[in-house]
C-alpha cells in the first residue's frame, strides 16, 4: 500500500498520493484542516497518515505535535 508493485498502481498508493498533500502548501496549516481540503484524494485517513509518514521521512514536511501544524520544508 506504501509502494506500488504489481497489484497496486502508483496512483492507488501512497507514495503516488503524496502530490495531493504537497499541492496544499506552502503555507503552515493545521493537520486536521489539511486532512478536510484533500481527503477526497484518500480513501481512508490511514491512507493519508502513510502519504504523511512518507514525506516527513522524505524531509518535506515538519509536524509540530504541540501545536498540530505541518509546515512544508523548502
Amino acid at each position: 500500500m506504501i509502494t506500488p508493485n504489481k497489484v497496486i498502481p502508483l496512483a492507488e498508493s501512497a507514495l503516488g498520493r503524496v502530490g495531493a498533500i504537497l499541492e496544499s502548501g506552502p503555507e503552515p496549516i493545521d493537520i486536521l484542516a489539511l486532512f478536510r481540503s484533500v481527503a477526497d484524494n484518500f480513501e481512508s485517513i490511514d491512507q493519508f497518515l502513510l502519504s504523511m509518514d512518507v514525506l516527513y521521512l522524505l524531509g518535506l514536511i515538519d509536524l509540530d505535535p504541540v501545536t498540530r501544524m505541518v509546515t512544508y520544508v523548502n
